[in-house]
């Protein structure tokens, strides 16, 4: 049901102070809804920032990514005016929007898929486990 409202959506906006790495942020990717966030916590690693040049903020602070690769605008914590500007961008410029909104699906697809972070969890552990033979799995009943 939730997923309607996203994608329903023109753009997803979270502007936060501080956080982590929110599901709400990938829940909009995921339904393809491009996402304008501050860049704080871990939103910059789920959203590729496009760039905007014509931005007072510095580039090279976040992260930022070409329209084909894009899936949203990053703009630092506290930028009201940034963050206006972006939304502004994106909703005035509707082909920049779709595109952007397919980049987040794909994208989404791509690298959070639950078999594919299930995976990765499972090599690191390995990993942890290889690199530390002190350590032992005890097999459960389940």
């Amino acid at each position: 049901m939730v997923a309607r409202y996203y994608q329903a959506a023109d753009v997803y906006l979270h502007a936060a102070r501080a956080d982590t790495f929110p599901n709400t942020v990938l829940e909009a990717l995921a339904c393809g809804t491009p996402v304008v966030a501050t860049a704080v916590g871990g939103i910059p690693e789920q959203v590729k920032g496009l760039e905007m040049a014509d931005c007072g903020w510095r580039a090279t602070a976040l992260n930022t990514y070409k329209v084909d690769e894009a899936t949203g605008v990053m703009v630092p914590p506290g930028d009201a005016e940034g963050m206006a500007l972006g939304i502004e961008r994106l909703l005035n410029d509707g082909p920049l929007r779709y595109r952007l909104g397919e980049n987040a699906a794909r994208d989404a697809r791509q690298r959070f898929d639950l078999q594919k972070q299930v995976d990765c969890y499972l090599e690191w552990y390995g990993e942890l486990l290889r690199n530390n033979p002190q350590y032992t799995i005890a097999a459960s009943g389940l």
